[in-house]
């Protein structure tokens, strides 16, 4: 069952069972995101491959720069 994640300034749509990730919508209360809970997401999501749009594909790697 596919969830929602919002990460910085966008919600997206991540299915566990395929390891995939899409966009979904803007977020816009990105301001008020804890920055904790956006780095949790982040590594949720580490080495799920996002498909935009138009079929490209890339793999998401987390780097936690703080």
């Amino acid at each position: 069952m596919p969830r929602e994640l919002k990460i910085d300034r966008a919600v997206y749509l991540v299915d566990d069972v395929t390891r995939t990730y899409h966009f979904l919508r803007r977020n816009p209360d990105w301001d008020k995101l804890d920055p904790a809970e956006n780095d949790r997401n982040k590594r949720q999501i580490d080495g799920y491959t996002r498909i935009f749009r138009d079929g490209r594909r890339k793999t998401f790697r987390f780097r936690n720069l703080h």
